[in-house]
């Protein structure tokens, strides 16, 4: 890129920071976060303490108290509301100013691409993402002052999953403040996308078809970071997702051109996309971040799974709303997908029953296993049963890798240093912001720094 189009760049990104500083809906939306957090964040603390005090008398039940899992999915769990129903009205005030105003014919007439134009408003967003991210900080430094105990991959995992769905959130809403003659327009097609995504997670049970597309949703994508486990699949979706709303809306920035002018991009976007999510779910790679090892079986297990040379074929005599197929598809289904090369899962529902009255099918919850010809069921949904038998079968014989026992990290806290940071402190610095960077004579003047350069 030449020098000049560089400072362009840099003016642009100025101007926007400069128009998004002194929006009075980011600050808002500061302010609410700042209180949602804080009160997350309290009430996740109160019931982790409440645990702790039994885990500290019965220390067998101190397995179960995760700070990650308890504590900060939770109070991160305020991020997901502000992201899906406040954030998107920033973003499009910002995106959408400039075709309110008649700026962006100006901007177009700009040595630029039009992606180059989106690019400065998406780097003037993540400045908006570091000053969204200070509350989160500040519950990570109150727990660690507490002395609470943070596992870092697990944690890191879970920022990753929310920096991520706020990049999608930011193009989905670029999207349609550029598509839109109106801010209000705008935001229906935004919440239309998000929403969306609730609907799509009710759908997982609905049959094969709506299985497979529920995977696409960001509420479905942003769950899976917060159980811990982290795959290149979800990663790939996010960042996919992010592109194509992104490359969209530089495709419909410019003005005057016609429909079918626009459409050979766009199809050329969606058979790239199309393209990267088949690669990443054809070749999928996966980690388990968390301290407990829920997502792993024991480390020689996992290692004679892999090596299975033959199909392993699994038949589950249950409906799709058992209790029981859930607790085996998390348990057990979950993990081999991820290691077994060569699996068949097939499902054989029976016809419904009543609370009290029995299945039709007698074989009604029995789980079948075959493998090179060998046969052997159970009823069992342990992993403690199934793998045995499942090595059995593959004429496998091992002896468990030593792995030390997750005994917990129980801690009983109080929450008022909380309560002043997060209903007081974190407000009035956000109010004070929103007042300094409102004042003409502090922002920055770009035309001077234009005359400067020049």
């Amino acid at each position: 890129m030449p020098w000049s189009d560089r400072r362009l760049l840099k003016l642009l990104f100025l101007q926007e920071l400069r128009s998004l500083l002194g929006f009075s809906s980011l600050w808002i939306t500061l302010v609410m976060l700042s209180l949602l957090v804080g009160y997350s964040f309290i009430q996740a603390q109160d019931l982790f303490s409440q645990a702790s005090r039994t885990a500290l008398a019965y220390p067998e039940l101190g397995s179960g108290l995760n700070p990650v899992e308890a504590v900060f999915v939770p109070t991160l769990g305020a991020y997901y509301l502000v992201e899906t129903l406040l954030l998107p009205f920033v973003v499009i005030r910002l995106a959408g100013q400039d075709r309110q105003t008649g700026g962006l014919k100006l901007l177009l007439q700009l040595p630029l691409p039009p992606v180059m134009l989106n690019v400065a408003k998406l780097a003037a967003l993540s400045v908006a993402g570091m000053l969204l991210a200070l509350p989160a900080l500040a519950a990570i430094l109150i727990w660690h002052y507490l002395g609470g105990s943070v596992y870092g991959p697990e944690l890191a995992t879970l920022l990753l999953g929310h920096v991520l769905y706020t990049l999608a959130i930011f193009c989905i809403a670029l999207f349609a403040a550029t598509v839109s003659a109106t801010p209000a327009s705008a935001a229906i097609i935004c919440l239309a996308v998000t929403l969306g995504s609730w609907v799509l997670d009710f759908a997982v049970s609905s049959g094969d078809w709506p299985a497979w597309l529920s995977r696409f949703s960001l509420t479905s994508l942003l769950r899976q970071f917060e159980t811990g486990l982290l795959s290149s699949v979800n990663v790939i979706l996010f960042l996919s997702i992010s592109a194509l709303f992104f490359y969209a809306a530089a495709i419909f920035l410019p003005t005057g051109r016609r429909l079918s002018d626009r459409l050979p991009g766009i199809f050329g976007g969606m058979l790239v996309f199309g393209l990267i999510v088949w690669v990443a779910v054809q070749y999928p790679a996966y980690g388990d971040t968390t301290e407990n090892r829920r997502h792993s079986f024991n480390p020689a297990d996992e290692r004679a799974l892999k090596a299975l040379p033959a199909p392993l074929e699994i038949s589950v005599h249950m409906n799709r709303d058992d209790s029981r197929l859930y607790d085996f598809e998390s348990s057990v289904l979950s993990k081999l997908r991820r290691l077994v090369p060569q699996l068949r899962i097939r499902y054989v529902e029976s016809a419904s029953q009543g609370l009290f009255g029995s299945p039709e099918n007698d074989r009604y919850g029995l789980i079948e296993y075959d493998y090179q010809g060998r046969h052997d069921q159970s009823y069992s949904t342990s992993p403690r049963e199934v793998l045995p038998l499942i090595h059995a079968l593959a004429g496998q014989k091992l002896l468990p890798d030593p792995v030390p026992a997750y005994t917990g990290h129980p801690l009983v806290v109080e929450g008022s240093v909380s309560a002043w940071v997060f209903y007081v402190l974190l407000p009035f610095l956000f109010l004070y912001g929103a007042w300094l960077f409102r004042h003409p004579k502090l922002f920055l003047d770009v035309s001077g720094d234009l005359n400067h350069e020049d």
